[in-house]
């Protein structure tokens, strides 16, 4: 009995504790867009639960959410799981992620990461043995692993390119790997190594001239640079709510063109994929696939993240793209700018070039083991990326709207620091 009683005192602790920080009054507003620029960021902080013992400087690797994105999420949690409702938010979800991306809703296929999207469309294309796929030599596992799997299962070929230090430069180098063969351009917009941000659009127009299909691996861009699908012109994008858009964990979302939606296969079925089937008749028999986004996925979605997804996009809105992405730029640029001032023996792979650099910087230092920076870092409570990926080996630092350059500030410290023991 007291055990029960313990565990029923520990559950309300817990509700309390999250309706304070979903639905108090003491959780502040956002503040007027009028306010002096850093007295801003310093009230939009304040929307964080992050602790502020800590310099999270690796929102490359999962972005905290806001509190009206943690609260949106625990209050339905809880009214699903008081009144035993079944689904909800889908469109209201599709419908966000189109406005904020600049698609129409239709083209948007909800996933569960980055990951799941890129599978979608690589096991989706009608690709034959001998066709090429171009990747970078950047690229992460979930960009990675499909088409090597793909290369393994059914002899397409794979072919890893560099980049150049300049937008033009990677460009030439995307043209100059392309031949008779080629079937797909797969490549980040923005690669988890080192933050360079590619010349997309370029690329994608170059391989629409070639009858070449374009996919972007676009787990970084979206809620760090202003991002308009259509604009870019791609065929397909993935990408993740819970980077750098601030959204629930374990939420994402796949892009296809709804002109170049016959060319992707649905592999999977369930709920919502299909435009009816029938068991009853001889043979059975399935209809088709709905002219949609839904084509891609299926079954009992978690509709409390969808929700959080709606809140996320809404709380970005409610700042300004524009004005986002000018202070993430404005961070990376500070950042970039002070490392390479205080350390004479540091190797910057992140592009200085204004366009080809984000809110990612990364790094080596001269005759040091970065791993051992990332270790040297979290012990002075500042969190930053060792990137092994590649053989790459070196340090990732993210720039985010609740970071400040009081924060970057301490990094340099420490890294200088480091760089001199």
């Amino acid at each position: 009995m007291n055990s029960r009683r313990e565990f029923l005192r520990n559950s309300l602790f817990v509700v309390g504790a999250l309706s304070v920080k979903s639905g108090s009054p003491s959780v502040p507003a956002l503040p007027p867009q009028n306010v002096e620029e850093e007295e801003y960021w310093r009230l939009i902080r304040q929307q964080f639960p992050l602790s502020h013992q800590k310099v999270f400087l690796n929102n490359g690797t999962i972005g905290p959410s806001p509190y009206p994105v943690v609260g949106a999420v625990y209050e339905d949690m809880m009214e699903v799981d008081t009144e035993a409702r079944y689904a909800g938010f889908e469109d209201e979800a599709r419908k966000a992620l189109a406005r904020f991306l600049g698609t129409e809703s239709s083209e948007i296929t909800l996933t569960r990461n980055c990951t799941e999207g890129i599978n979608i469309s690589c096991w989706g294309l009608p690709l034959k043995e001998g066709d090429e796929v171009i990747l970078s030599r950047h690229e992460h596992v979930g960009n990675a692993g499909p088409w090597l799997s793909r290369m393994k299962l059914t002899g397409i070929k794979v072919k890893a390119i560099p980049f150049g230090k300049t937008a033009e430069e990677t460009l030439d180098i995307v043209k100059a790997a392309v031949t008779k063969k080629t079937r797909v351009i797969a490549l980040p917009q923005i690669p988890c190594t080192i933050g360079q941000v590619l010349p997309t659009k370029e690329i994608c127009a170059f391989a629409k001239e070639r009858g070449i299909f374009s996919f972007v691996d676009g787990a970084h861009p979206p809620g760090m640079l202003k991002t308009d699908l259509h604009d870019l012109g791609c065929d397909m994008y993935a990408g993740c709510c819970h980077k750098w858009m601030l959204g629930p964990k374990g939420t994402g979302f796949l892009y296809v063109a709804k002109e170049f939606r016959r060319n992707v296969q649905p592999y999977y079925g369930g709920g919502g994929v299909d435009t009816g089937w029938d068991l009853l008749t001889e043979p059975p028999k399935l209809n088709g696939y709905v002219e949609d986004g839904h084509r891609y996925y299926y079954g009992t979605q978690n509709a409390s993240l969808l929700k959080g997804i709606v809140k996320a996009v809404e709380f970005q809105e409610a700042i300004g793209k524009e004005r986002i992405e000018k202070r993430i730029r404005r961070l990376g640029t500070y950042l970039q700018e002070n490392l390479l001032k205080a350390i004479p023996e540091i190797e910057m792979l992140t592009p200085v070039e204004d366009t080809s650099r984000g809110g990612l910087v990364s790094f080596k230092i001269k005759g040091k083991e970065m791993a051992e920076l990332q270790t040297y870092c979290r012990n002075k409570g500042i969190i930053i990326r060792y990137v092994p990926e590649n053989n790459i080996n070196c340090a990732r630092i993210s720039t985010h709207i609740y970071n400040s350059f009081k924060e970057i500030d301490a990094f340099v410290e420490a890294t200088e620091e480091f760089a001199k023991a």
